[in-house]
């Protein structure tokens, strides 16, 4: 079972894998040829977090600032010079946000990631994103899942700031 999960981890961390054998299902069982009602948990790795290699992100680790673009603590940058075809976004999430974003236990993060089907990493504690006191937040997946997911986030920090 080990060996199976991490095949699948490997798989999902894989750009040319389709994504949409990690997305998850909005319900308990799904009909696979071959695995006809099985549960989605059994079919697909758990995705824990802070599992993933946050090395840094983007091209040299350097963003743009866009401080007081936003008042909501979140701002948007390119992840690299082919934003076009990476499919993946670098926001800003302010340091004092990034707690409802995670949530107890990671439990925000992975509802994120399971909703929209986007990868989600948050940089390391101190990784500000240049000028900024804003962790980075990679978003990485189809431009759909990519947009979900970033409009969840920003929903979480709203009802945060609102506190």
């Amino acid at each position: 079972m080990r060996a199976i999960y991490l095949i699948l981890t490997k798989l999902i961390e894989d750009s040319h894998y389709p994504q949409s054998l990690s997305s998850p299902f909005p319900y308990g069982g799904a009909n696979f040829p071959g695995f006809p009602g099985a549960p989605v948990g059994y079919l697909m790795p758990p995705m824990a977090y802070n599992t993933m290699n946050y090395g840094s992100n983007g091209i040299g680790g350097k963003y743009p600032s866009n401080k007081g673009s936003s008042s909501q603590g979140i701002h948007r940058s390119p992840a690299g010079p082919n934003d076009a075809h990476s499919n993946s976004v670098v926001i800003g999430v302010a340091d004092e946000h990034i707690g409802a974003v995670v949530g107890r236990g990671g439990r925000n993060i992975m509802e994120i990631t399971q909703a929209s089907g986007a990868r989600i990493k948050i940089s390391d504690r101190g990784d500000f994103m240049s000028g900024t006191s804003d962790r980075k937040v990679t978003i990485s997946g189809s431009p759909e899942a990519i947009r979900s997911a970033e409009a969840m986030i920003m929903q979480k920090v709203t009802a945060n700031s609102e506190r």
